[in-house]
């Protein structure tokens, strides 16, 4: 692995990318299924009031059903606005907006589909009592590996210390290791098609 923690991560992300490319269609389904699976029963015994996540594009860890679920059930989701365009023309500061069903969503920046109802501001996320990150790899330990915008380490900011943080991932995404940097913040928990793991 490089001594540069940020090539070290540009090299992981290829290599992850591409793994979650050519993962075959009928085991992405099997994997989301268990997870869902795994989701819905801690939910169903914590019964969170607000949940944030995001909103899944394949081949990521599918959230869509379980966005579906939670809205039916009467829980407030935050799902992330992407402007299309920063203001300053850097990286987009983060914001979150509630879920108001699938005709309540488009495209915005980056290709990134989220909602249109009215923006909450980056503090909102500190009503989530769940808060739920994609990512291309964890450990044991919390270390996370997402797309390289730093806008769920700059989110994390506004949410309430204490609040469960958890990584959608596939088996072969726990790693043992990843490079990190200062700023990289960490998640509580894991969820696999395994289970529930708890970061230490």
């Amino acid at each position: 692995m490089s001594d540069d923690p940020t090539a070290a991560k540009r090299a992981l992300r290829r290599e992850l990318l591409a793994a979650r490319r050519d993962r075959p269609e009928a085991l992405r389904a099997r994997s989301d299924k268990a997870r869902l699976a795994v989701l819905g029963a801690q939910l169903a015994a914590t019964a969170p009031a607000c949940v944030a996540c995001y909103l899944s594009a394949p081949p990521e860890p599918d959230t869509v059903k379980l966005i579906g679920r939670l809205a039916a059930a009467g829980v407030e989701v935050l799902l992330p606005v992407v402007p299309a365009v920063d203001r300053a023309g850097g990286l987009p500061e983060p914001d979150w907006a509630l879920y108001a069903g699938p005709d309540r969503l488009a495209e915005g920046g980056f290709g990134i589909v989220g909602p249109t109802t009215a923006p909450q501001g980056a503090e909102a996320l500190g009503g989530a009592e769940l808060i739920m990150l994609p990512g291309l790899a964890g450990t044991r330990h919390g270390d996370r590996l997402g797309r390289g915008g730093g806008w769920y380490d700059r989110a994390l900011a506004h949410a309430t210390p204490g609040v469960p943080t958890v990584l959608l991932l596939d088996d072969d995404e726990v790693l043992e290791t990843l490079p990190t940097e200062p700023w990289d913040r960490r998640v509580s928990t894991l969820v696999t098609p395994r289970g529930w793991i708890d970061c230490g």
